[in-house]
């Protein structure tokens, strides 16, 4: 018999005890940190604050945790003309169609009752860059940030009625492997020609960090998403701060012209191969080994990666990839993952596509269920990128 409770600081322990039971004896799971779930929902610890309005529910079979759910509104205001959409996320479930309907129907009744017209999933609140999708090819073992679920899942959410807003394609590049002499003679000349300026992450400027990043995130990504908001500067400084004790900061690069930044990567090592053990638990032993072990780590993701578009054409793109190469060379990084890329964006998956040393390794779907069945369902196209 199944029963459904929201999630409380009481039972809390059960929303992630449900993920453990599911996943126990799959290899290639790795429990995502308490804390950084929680990050999403929270803003410190005590006494938490909430970062938006939201609900989690966890769902017990005689007692035992099986499922769990989050919903949440959209952080971003929507337009005038656009369809009301919230979200649902850090689904989890064993294997019934019964038990994932009554955690999606107690998703989709709280998001009904907050006036929205359509549900997103697997998402997050705010920024896209982690825990977003749902794994339906290439069921690996995921980079830190990557979701990744159990085959029947997919069949979960078209059962109850989510249909594909689009696809996330994931490319895994064998750095031991040459890239194409011709792609790196053109970042070269790039390079060489002065024109720009290259630099990497220097923890004695911090400020500096925080805020060409927030430069450029706002600037280059409303060129690229129809959507765009602009983040806070604040956002991106908590994020610096949640990072600093594991980025390397020769992984993280920046192009600027004429003083001005114009693109940036951001590329973080792999924490799944250092956290497995820990089980989501993140304590003050847990950390001290993640800090030991983190520089032995043999795969990278890049996260955020992007050039103004006045200058993609002209090789600024490949010149920040060469600078992100040599850093991870000097790490020891042997495995990279560029995730992840939308099925929209042609162009990226083009590049990715005829490096010649990567492959597509992994395919999320980002479903969308209509509560409003007088809503019109379109696939995700991204507008603004695709008329320019």
């Amino acid at each position: 018999m199944f029963e459904i409770a929201i999630v409380t600081e009481k039972n809390e322990k059960d929303f992630f005890q449900a993920a453990l039971n599911i996943y126990e004896n799959d290899e290639n799971w790795v429990a995502p940190l308490n804390g950084d779930v929680l990050g999403f929902f929270y803003s410190g610890n005590k006494p938490r604050e909430k970062k938006c309005n939201f609900q989690l529910w966890v769902l017990y079979e005689n007692k035992i945790p099986v499922g769990r759910i989050s919903a949440f509104l959209p952080v971003k205001k929507p337009k005038a003309n656009e369809i009301k959409a919230g979200g649902i996320g850090f689904f989890d479930c064993i294997n019934s169609q019964e038990a994932a309907n009554m955690l999606f129907n107690v998703a989709v009744d709280w998001l009904k009752a907050e006036n929205m017209q359509a549900v997103d999933a697997n998402t997050v609140p705010g920024e896209n860059f982690n825990h977003w999708g749902v794994l339906v090819d290439g069921f690996i073992p995921q980079a830190y940030g990557m979701p990744y679920n159990k085959e029947y899942y997919k069949e979960l959410f078209e059962n109850y009625g989510f249909q594909n807003y689009f696809e996330q394609y994931s490319y895994h590049i064998d750095l031991q492997k040459p890239f194409p002499q011709r792609h790196i003679d053109f970042a070269q000349r790039v390079i060489d020609s002065g024109d720009f300026d290259f630099k990497h992450l220097d923890f004695k400027q911090t400020d500096k960090f925080v805020d060409d990043v927030t430069t450029v995130f706002n600037e280059v990504w409303s060129y690229f998403h129809a959507d765009h908001t602009k983040v806070e500067r604040k956002e991106f400084e908590k994020m610096f701060k949640a990072m600093k004790p594991i980025v390397n900061p020769k992984l993280v690069w920046f192009v600027y012209k004429d003083g001005r930044p114009i693109g940036m990567e951001v590329c973080l090592p792999d924490l799944n191969q250092v956290i497995k053990p820990f089980k989501g638990k993140l304590n003050l032993f847990n950390s001290l080994k993640l800090v030991s072990k983190i520089k032995k780590v043999k795969r990278a993701r890049v996260i955020v990666f992007g050039v103004h578009p006045d200058y993609q054409r002209i090789g600024v793109t490949h010149a920040l990839y060469v600078k992100m190469l040599g850093g991870l060379r000097e790490a020891g990084v042997t495995e990279l993952e560029m995730s992840w890329v939308g099925d929209y964006n042609q162009a990226v998956n083009r590049i990715y596509r005829y490096l010649g040393n990567s492959h597509l390794a992994k395919t999320h779907i980002t479903y969308r269920y209509m509560i409003d069945k007088n809503c019109k369902f379109e696939r995700f196209t991204n507008e603004k990128q695709e008329n320019q």
